[in-house]
């Protein structure tokens, strides 16, 4: 009875383990509207039009840490700059969002991949944080 009762626990085991290590790949509408597509979303809005400060609400603290770096070597005048264009060039509200094409879930990790036309796409990384989702590096 106990060799069975181990044999039960070991394989208990192994279903946990190989179903909480297994990615989900959301598609679709699904994508379109899941936590890590709205965090995305208002990251790159709050980029674009108010800042880095606004956009740190939406980003670990290792991104954040990592794009104040960048700005610091670009300058403010040239991250001005790329904010306009990126402004100009990035579709608003749901026009953005029908852009993201899936986003593949793995535990606390997830890649949101947003296809910009037929050979450009742009891959996000986010972290699930105890705040929720956030824009990783």
């Amino acid at each position: 009875m106990k060799l069975v009762i181990r044999v039960f626990a070991v394989l208990a085991a192994i279903a946990l383990a190989v179903s909480a290590s297994h990615a989900q790949t959301l598609t679709g509408a699904q994508a379109q509207k899941s936590p890590q597509a709205d965090v995305f979303l208002a990251f790159e809005k709050a980029l674009n039009w108010q800042g880095i400060d606004a956009a740190g609400a939406y980003a670990t603290p290792e991104k954040l840490a990592e794009m104040r770096v960048q700005i610091k070597q670009l300058g403010a005048d040239s991250f001005k700059q790329m904010q306009a264009e990126m402004r100009k060039a990035t579709p608003q509200g749901e026009a953005r969002r029908k852009q993201i094409e899936k986003v593949v879930v793995d535990g606390d990790n997830a890649v949101l991949t947003l296809r910009e036309g037929p050979n450009v796409a742009t891959v996000a990384r986010l972290a699930k944080t105890k705040d929720g989702w956030k824009v990783g590096k």
